[in-house]
Order: C-alpha cells, then structure tokens, then sequence
C-alpha cells in the first residue's frame, strides 16, 4: 500500500469512526424506552365477571347496559366469593369527578373511592342476589377476582390504592416457572402502592376487607404491562444503520 493510500484509509477510518461516533451518540438518545401500556378499559362502565347480566347504568335514560370491552390480553375475569364478605363482588372502571349509576350502585363524584389521576378498576361488593350492594350506593370496594391472560406477560405491574387495613389486601401470580403470594402492606389514607411481577399467566387479587361498623377498607386498582418501542425509534435506529452500512462500502470502493 502506497503513502497515498495509506493517508486515504486513514482519512476514512476517521470518517467512519466518526459517523459510528454520531451514530452511538444517537442510539442512546433514541434508545428503545418502554412505554406502560394500561390494562384498565379507559371509559367508565361495568365489567364482566361472570355475574350473569350487567347492571343499568342509569334509571333514567332506559338505555340497555354493556359491559366494557377489555384488553385482548385479559382472557377473563372471574369474580370469586371474597373470605370477608361470603359473596362475589362486581366490578367497574371508574375515573374521578364524575357521577355514575348502575342499578343501585352509584358512584359519586366526589365520595373517595377513587384516584383523582386516570381509570382505575372499582370493585363494589354485593349481596348473595348479585344485583343489590352489600352497603349503601355500593360505597364497599371490596372483592376477589381472578385475571387469565390469553398470553404470559412478561412484566405486569399492580397499583393498589388505599391500603389501609394490614392484612386487608393479597395477591397470588402464577407464572410460568413459579407461584408468588403475599400481602400488600398497610399505608397512609389514599396511599398507592405497587408491585411489578413477571412472567404472568394468572392473577388473583383479593381486595379490602369488610368491617363494622362503617364502610370497610375499600381498594381500588390498575394493571399495567411493559409497552414496546415507538415506531420512530425503531426507524430512527434503522436510518442509523442504513448511514453505517452506506459509509463501509463507500470506503471500500474508495481504498480499491
């Protein structure tokens, strides 16, 4: 190789390694980040839990109940009869600020069974009937329910909020390898609390605790599963590599 070609392969070595330069820089600032994709229905309503028909959601407009569509990731919800209570609960997606009503249960705006921020899920404990609340308006947020997933997920997040009662609240996830049990600790009114699972096939979730006199301890919830890289990202990764692989063979034909 002549000093004229030796000086030409350094010159692009330097272009290149600048260009791969850039190129990292880049990635790590494009790097894939996952997103949290909920698993809570992001509209307010019922959902079913094997509890035969849907309660109205309103005596007044006459219009035929729904129940809310979930995620495909969520085969099915099975409401199981909860050890404090002796009955199945039902179950409904409820944001703050609003006023709902299905059937006998009515969820005020402003009654603190739910968040302020987003959807979350409502459980509302029954009597043995499944149509009347176990206390008033259906203010106990109190049941047991079992999620099947049509996939394994690799990573599910739960968000309980209001935990007071020790001992009120527990979970069981089977996953692929193993089964994980425990007892979501006692916190502060209206504390939210989260646990991040993996490889889940399976949940139970055993929410609240009924007490007298008074309401009980009520828990909401959220599920939450690791999201995927935005479309932009992977194809601003792409274009790297396309500029990468355009600069090695310019410099090949180039020091031929």
């Amino acid at each position: 190789m002549n000093t004229q070609k030796i000086s030409t392969f350094f010159r692009h070595t330097g272009t290149i390694a600048s260009l791969v330069a850039a190129a990292t820089v880049a990635t790590g600032f494009m790097a894939p980040s996952a997103s949290a994709l909920s698993l809570v229905p992001q509209e307010e309503g019922e959902v079913d839990v094997g509890l035969g028909a849907c309660l109205s959601p309103s005596s007044q407009t006459g219009d035929p109940c729904t129940y809310l569509t979930l995620s495909p990731l969520i085969g099915s919800i099975e409401s199981l009869v909860d050890d404090s209570t002796g009955t199945k609960s039902r179950l409904f997606v409820d944001k703050s600020g609003t006023l709902n009503t299905y059937g006998a249960v009515q969820f005020l705006p402003s009654d603190g069974g739910t968040p302020q921020e987003g959807y979350w899920f409502r459980p509302a404990a029954m009597m043995a009937d499944g149509v009347t609340p176990l206390k008033e308006n259906g203010q106990l947020e109190v049941g047991t329910f079992k999620f099947n997933f049509d996939e394994t997920l690799e990573t599910l997040t739960v968000r309980w909020f209001d935990t007071e009662l020790e001992g009120g609240t527990s979970f069981i996830v089977d996953g692929i390898f193993d089964s994980v049990s425990g007892v979501v600790p006692a916190g502060p009114d209206m504390n939210i609390y989260e646990q991040t699972f993996t490889n889940v096939s399976m949940l139970t979730l055993d929410l609240g605790e009924n007490t007298e006199p008074g309401t009980g301890d009520g828990v909401d919830f959220q599920l939450e599963k690791e999201g995927i890289p935005e479309p932009a990202t992977t194809l601003g990764l792409g274009a790297l590599g396309l500029m990468g692989a355009l600069g090695l063979r310019k410099r090949n034909k180039n020091l031929s």
